[in-house]
């Protein structure tokens, strides 16, 4: 049976795709998801609802979602209250002294495949069928870009058996 990590990038109040998402939930009956979520962009009431969703985890995806971000300790902490110790940086750029910061603090570490340091890495980008491996880590973004947006590779998802285990990061 496959085992299917989704992760989906840029969730936010204004750019959810809830929609799209109530309907994998509905297709799969073990639909989970993982969303990489900037938390400026969204407010408090949101993030409440979203974080009620037993089907859904809120990763943390920068604070402003800006070029090497660089978040605090005190930050970083904090945003424990309403997301899971997970990070994937914006753009994929994260500077060694934010990764060793991130390590310390024992956050899961979302890592793109052609880095050489240690870290939870993609091996099905979306935008392509699924490849016949028995654990997928699924990665694209909630709105249309670059080809593995949502809706863009909705047609890729779908291929997956109706009996997949979405499993959270």
């Amino acid at each position: 049976m496959k085992t299917c990590t989704l992760d989906l990038d840029d969730f936010s109040e204004n750019n959810n795709r809830l929609d799209w998402l109530w309907v994998l939930k509905n297709e799969f009956p073990h639909f989970k998801v993982s969303l990489f979520t900037v938390p400026k962009k969204c407010s408090e009431s949101f993030l409440i609802y979203i974080m009620k969703i037993e089907w859904i985890q809120l990763c943390l995806h920068g604070l402003k979602h800006i070029h090497n971000e660089e978040i605090n300790n005190k930050d970083l902490k904090t945003l424990t209250e309403v997301f899971v110790k997970v990070y994937r940086a914006p753009y994929w750029q994260l500077s060694d002294e934010m990764y060793k910061r991130l390590k310390k603090l024992k956050y899961k570490i979302m890592i793109h495949p052609d880095d050489p340091r240690d870290g939870i890495k993609y091996n099905w980008n979306i935008k392509d069928s699924p490849p016949p491996l028995n654990i997928l880590r699924g990665h694209g973004h909630i709105q249309d870009t670059q080809g593995n947006g949502l809706v863009e590779a909705f047609e890729n998802i779908i291929k997956l058996h109706k009996d997949t285990i979405f499993k959270f990061i």
